[in-house]
């Protein structure tokens, strides 16, 4: 992608230095176009580098803290779901025994025939 972007400042600059060669201007209008066309896109690439600098320090800061939450999510996840365990196996073992004695209970009952 960078190498794209570099790809397509260069042919911009040389396509309008170019066009600029080619006008139907002396020669001096003509140099003060080029230089000024030459100070803008110089301008425009320290721009676009340090816009491409700002992008990466903000991804390697989001990486950062990305690394510095994930264990911390993790950590406290595991808690949650051992917490969580702690207090639904009992009312599990509840359910268990409700079932097993609503199933006992069934089986005592007459069976009736119509």
């Amino acid at each position: 992608m960078i190498n794209f972007i570099k790809g397509l400042v260069f042919g911009a600059t040389v396509g309008g230095a170019g066009g600029l060669l080619m006008a139907p201007r002396s020669g001096k209008e003509t140099q003060q176009m080029i230089e000024t066309y030459l100070e803008d896109a110089s301008e425009a690439t320290k721009a676009f580098n340090s816009s491409l600098k700002n992008f990466r320090e903000a991804v390697e800061k989001t990486q950062q803290t990305i690394e510095e939450t994930v264990p911390f999510v993790k950590t406290s996840l595991q808690k949650d779901i051992e917490a969580f365990k702690f207090q639904a196996e009992p009312r599990i073992e509840r359910i268990h025994e409700q079932m097993e004695q609503i199933q006992n209970h069934i089986a005592t009952l007459p069976v009736q025939t119509k």
